[in-house]
């Protein structure tokens, strides 16, 4: 099968640009011919086998990335605030990448990341051709508070041939969203890198050793790196907690959290309690982040919104153990799909909008993250079971994705 694969953000950052580089990767292993169209900066180095077909739209200073989330870990521009000018450039630029794109390799299905302005132009481009939309999560928020964009969105993407979601709460709220159909939409969930993400050379762990909390995502406040600040000095404080070290691994452009976990930084390194160390990695790369993993105990994900929460399921393959928010549906898949589940779930506070919690509810949910956290540092010092997660590999993942095109394409 001919596969072109589009994204208007870097391919190889975030959670969406990593899904769309390992499909593309678990399809290049099957044998398909691959084309990838996606925004970058000039000096962004792209990684794909090297039958994969590049087509990149090359952004500047004057031109940022318009990010799905507000806050990314790259210099980005707001969609909620892109006027028609801004649209035209964006539309024109990807347009001239995506034709050359499809003049190249003739694609039978064209897979579109994130359901909104760029899926929904390829559509109105190729309306006699297989158009498949990815939901990544961030997108039905962006859909929500773009209100410029909601009739351009709409139209395109009531109009795809086939719709992905990563799990089943999600799918009720694209039919919602868009009117669509749930016949449309397959849930087709996540998937991990089994070749970097495993417990291969992890050593086993000794009763007493100092404990590892690792964070890996945006160091920003949807990703709940505030609250996560504040709930490792409840445990620092906490002398009931075992010794404790912290690594916070990604990217940042909210320059308020990156000045507060600069401050913990420096009040750890001068304080005698649980916690011994705190150390900010910046963005690495996923060899490296693998490797954090199999060296670290407890994963920690407060994030307030995401689509399925990728991270977690790398770090539970990896052998830690995780802490994370109860987002709708990510529970119930992760359940569902990973037997043996040992994740531990997070109460939501109640919201003010989609990623920010109540100010008054704040100093609780601090307190539930705390203790979930101590929790799975007891549970560490106990032992658990590795759980099952080969049925989630990204191989499995594709083979979904090509059953399901080809359903569509016949």
């Amino acid at each position: 099968m001919r596969i072109l694969s589009i994204t208007a953000q870097k391919p190889h950052s975030t959670g969406s640009g990593t899904y769309l580089t390992e499909i593309v990767n678990a399809l290049d292993r099957l044998g398909h011919t691959q084309a990838v169209v996606a925004g970058v900066y000039s000096d962004d180095t792209a990684s794909f086998p090297e039958a994969v077909g590049f087509f990149p739209v090359y952004f500047d200073e004057s031109f940022r990335i318009y990010g799905m989330s507000d806050v990314m870990p790259y210099p980005s521009s707001l969609y909620s605030s892109m006027s028609e000018d801004e649209l035209a450039r964006f539309e024109s630029a990807f347009e001239e990448q995506i034709r050359a794109a499809v003049e190249a390799i003739d694609p039978d299905v064209i897979y579109c990341h994130h359901l909104f302005i760029l899926t929904a132009m390829v559509k109105r481009l190729y309306p006699e051709r297989c158009v498949i939309g990815q939901c990544h999560g961030s997108d039905l928020r962006q859909f929500r508070t773009s209100t410029e964009l909601q009739k351009r969105v709409l139209e395109g993407i009531s109009k795809l041939d086939g719709i992905c979601a990563l799990h089943e709460e999600q799918k009720a709220d694209i039919c919602k969203c868009f009117g669509v159909s749930e016949d449309k939409v397959l849930v087709i969930g996540s998937g991990y890198n089994n070749s970097l993400f495993n417990t291969e050379g992890r050593s086993e762990r000794k009763r007493g050793n100092e404990l590892t909390l690792v964070f890996a995502g945006k160091i920003s406040k949807p990703k709940g790196v505030a609250e996560l600040i504040e709930a490792i000095r409840l445990l620092n404080a906490d002398e009931t907690v075992p010794a404790f070290n912290v690594r916070f691994a990604g990217g940042c452009q909210d320059y308020d959290v990156l000045h507060e976990l600069n401050l913990l930084i420096d009040e750890i390194e001068t304080s005698s309690g649980s916690c011994t160390s705190v150390e900010y990695l910046g963005q690495i790369k996923q060899a490296r982040l693998a490797a954090e993993f199999k060296s670290g105990d407890v994963f920690v994900l407060p994030s307030y919104f995401e689509g399925l929460g990728l991270v977690l399921i790398e770090a539970m393959a990896s052998g830690m153990l995780p802490v994370a928010n109860r987002l709708p549906g990510i529970k119930e898949w992760i359940d569902e799909s990973i037997p043996g589940s040992n994740a531990l779930y997070v109460e939501m506070p109640e919201m003010e909008s989609i990623d920010k919690p109540l100010d008054s509810e704040k100093e609780a949910y601090i307190g539930r993250l705390a203790e979930k956290i101590k929790l799975a540092f007891e549970n560490c010092e106990d032992g658990f079971d590795q759980p099952d997660c080969s049925g989630i590999t990204w191989d499995a993942i594709a083979d979904k994705l090509l059953c399901y095109a080809e359903e569509i394409a016949e």
